[in-house]
């Protein structure tokens, strides 16, 4: 037996099938065979697969966080930070497509359990977003911006994964966006 967490196995057994072949993929039988578990135990650690995979990308995205909070992106004005920001953000959510429309589709589905992981995901793209407008400290004002920035991307980003646009195309919203926004 696994000297790993059966809490953990199931995190990394839903993740990889989700990079395998997407949302579609996240079965409680192809989990809990994966991972070694009955799936009775996956539904006692997540109440539903759609919160299961937003876990298991959070966790995995944990260093990804640190890396922004302890090296914001550097450039002169804001709008240079906040579109250096997006790009690096940009590159992690297309360098796994099928994973990234996966945790969209979660993200989506609406289910109550989801509610609060959406919360947390928009909370953190805020978070991220005002401190690249203001390193030093957002005001009220930088704050609501960081909001009306996060909700572009995220329309931006479903329109990525629904294949209307382009990779680039959220880089393209985004920098007019966080010119006219940024006074740039």
């Amino acid at each position: 037996m696994s000297a790993v967490a059966p809490r953990q196995r199931i995190l990394d057994a839903a993740l990889q099938l989700a990079i395998e072949g997407g949302y579609d993929a996240l079965q409680v039988r192809a989990i809990a065979e994966r991972a070694g578990v009955s799936s009775r135990t996956i539904y006692a650690h997540f109440p539903s697969l759609e919160s299961l995979l937003i876990v298991a990308v959070a966790d995995q995205s944990g260093d990804l966080y640190r890396r922004f909070t302890e090296s914001p992106p550097k450039g002169r004005t804001p709008a240079a930070r906040v579109q250096k920001l997006i790009s690096q953000l940009n590159v992690t959510m297309t360098a796994n497509r099928t994973l990234t429309v996966a945790l969209l589709r979660a993200l989506l589905s609406g289910k109550p359990d989801v509610v609060q992981h959406v919360r947390n995901f928009s909370d953190v793209l805020q978070a991220l977003l005002a401190s690249a407008i203001a390193p030093h400290g957002p005001t009220a004002a930088d704050r609501e911006t960081s909001e009306i920035l996060q909700s572009i991307w995220f329309t931006a980003l479903i329109g990525w994964a629904t294949g209307s646009d382009s990779d680039d195309h959220i880089a393209v919203i985004m920098r007019k966006a966080s010119r006219r926004l940024l006074s740039e």
